[in-house]
């Protein structure tokens, strides 16, 4: 008996320190910063921090960008912004009942964008531009239903002059952890589902019963 209280107890602690929530911020300009807490434990991640500390490195990565130039063919390309996060309505959408348990779980207290679009020419941009001002109020819409927002800074402006885009925010997450745990395990079960429905199945051998009556009727 006492074991069992011992064995409930253990679960209710668990569980109680599951239902901490978890405070995440996240920063990028030009690179990015990542702070994370939770109970008393804190860590922070700054990748401006990092550089300058070890000229090897620095180097290394001189020369595997020279290399890099030298064959441009195996260049990888990397994902724009708007491809990462309609990547990630995507999974939403497949995965819908434990993705959306999750978000709804989150709070952001705030989330802010600078985003300056740049272009090869002034119409270019100015078609480029209303293109992304429809991609983010429809993006901000989707996730608005689903996420608490609290405060939100947007500032998306053209600039003609400028052939890139300069691409700058932050964002303050709150979560509880047990439901994000729950709402993962609901979406590993629909994966799983899914996995087994295009499984190939095997073709079984025709019985040996079969060819002879075939070839008697041949006869």
């Amino acid at each position: 008996m006492t074991g069992w209280l011992i064995f409930g107890g253990i679960i209710l602690f668990i569980l109680g320190i599951l239902m901490v929530p978890v405070h995440i911020a996240v920063d990028y300009k030009e690179e990015l910063s990542l702070s994370f807490r939770f109970l008393f434990f804190y860590i922070k991640y700054d990748r401006n921090s990092e550089k300058g500390k070890n000229e090897k490195t620095e180097k290394k990565e001189k020369k595997t960008s020279v290399n890099k130039e030298k064959s441009p063919g195996k260049q990888k390309k990397k994902r724009t912004l708007e491809e990462n996060i309609d990547m990630v309505i995507d999974i939403i959408n497949k995965y819908g009942p434990g993705a959306k348990m999750i978000l709804k779980n989150i709070r952001i207290h705030r989330l802010e964008l600078y985003w300056k679009v740049g272009a090869e020419d002034a119409a270019a941009c100015g078609i480029k531009y209303g293109r992304i001002c429809a991609w983010i109020s429809g993006v901000l819409g989707f996730f608005r239903n689903l996420m608490k927002i609290e405060k939100i800074k947007l500032r998306v402006f053209p600039d003609f002059i400028c052939e890139k885009d300069e691409i700058y925010g932050g964002a303050d997450f709150q979560f509880n952890p047990l439901i994000v745990i729950i709402g993962a395990l609901r979406m590993g079960i629909v994966f799983i589902k899914d996995m087994m429905k295009n499984k190939p199945k095997t073709k079984s051998a025709k019985p040996r019963h079969d060819i002879k009556t075939k070839e008697s009727a041949l006869k």
